[in-house]
């Protein structure tokens, strides 16, 4: 597989505090990586290393194939856009003036590309009106605009949508699939909305105290969030009878607990439970949400109050 971004063994540290340890990370192309963690667990750390706003402690990474430190990082950041933390736009400025000093930025021969990109973004038709009378939604989408001008394969957003209001969060939401699906550029996507994060997310890196606590596809997730029924019992070695010779899908949770993979009748069930001599203690269903996910990832408690903050 083809990745875009790997760091390995990477840390970041200040003074006596670890704001990252230890961490590797890969992010496939063609990806829209969801980069998913609580205030100051290292996210916006590892972004800013990854765009070279700060050096790392220890270890290393990759750009594109691109070793830090190697000559050709700097060609393989040229291929990088990003939005960090918020926009980086002149507000004094038209967006077509922002996407232009953009361009003359960059070094690039000509702007012809501004134009398409104001279509893309959805600011064509802000003619003279300057960038500080723009709504959130429309700075960010600026932001992205601006990110664009370099032709990028790999863009870089730190809480795109945040204080967005629903229509500015779908704008954003379908830019972004737009942009992966008819460009193929791959996204890392920091945000703390994680509901809507799983609208578009196709992989996902859950980080919690410096440390990448696991990465996993869409897939992966969906496997693991999938409706479920928790049933308790008195012997669990008893319901894998059972289930055995229903051919139901269930996975073990500890000695008295599983979680059953099907639609279930509780006459049926019930009856079948008390022939093995196991009896149900409790029964119900689940349907776990990203959310919910990572905040069980993190083993719940006072510590997933805090987890989405």
């Amino acid at each position: 597989m083809e990745y875009v971004f790997k760091a390995k063994n990477l840390s970041k540290r200040y003074g006596k505090f670890d704001a990252l340890s230890g961490v590797n990370l890969e992010i496939p192309k063609g990806a829209i990586y969801g980069f998913v963690g609580k205030n100051g667990a290292g996210k916006t750390t590892l972004i800013r290393l990854m765009c070279g706003l700060q050096t790392p402690t220890d270890g290393s990474y990759e750009i594109m194939g691109a070793e830090l430190g190697s000559k050709e990082i700097i060609k393989m950041r040229h291929r990088m856009g990003a939005v960090v933390e918020s926009p980086a736009i002149y507000k004094d400025m038209t967006a077509r003036d922002n996407l232009v000093q953009q361009c003359l930025m960059l070094g690039l021969p000509d702007y012809d590309n501004v134009d398409d990109i104001l279509k893309l973004v959805g600011l064509s038709d802000t003619g003279k009106k300057k960038a500080r009378s723009f709504s959130l939604g429309m700075r960010q989408r600026l932001g992205i605009g601006v990110a664009l001008c370099g032709d990028p394969d790999f863009i870089i957003l730190d809480e795109p949508i945040n204080g967005l209001d629903p229509q500015g969060i779908i704008e954003i939401r379908e830019l972004i699939l737009k942009l992966n699906k008819e460009r193929g550029i791959t996204f890392l996507i920091s945000s703390h909305i994680l509901d809507e994060l799983a609208k578009i997310s196709t992989n996902y890196g859950f980080i919690d105290h410096g440390h990448i606590v696991r990465q996993m596809s869409a897939e992966e997730l969906k496997q693991e969030c999938r409706k479920s029924l928790r049933m308790k019992v008195s012997d669990v070695s008893l319901l894998s009878k059972v289930m055995d010779e229903k051919n139901v899908e269930y996975k073990v949770i500890d000695g008295n607990t599983a979680d059953v993979y099907a639609e279930l009748n509780f006459s049926d069930v019930a009856r079948d439970f008390e022939k093995v001599g196991c009896n149900i203690i409790k029964m119900e269903e689940r349907d776990e949400s990203l959310e919910a996910f990572y905040l069980s990832l993190l083993g719940g408690g006072d510590n997933a109050q805090k987890s989405v903050c």
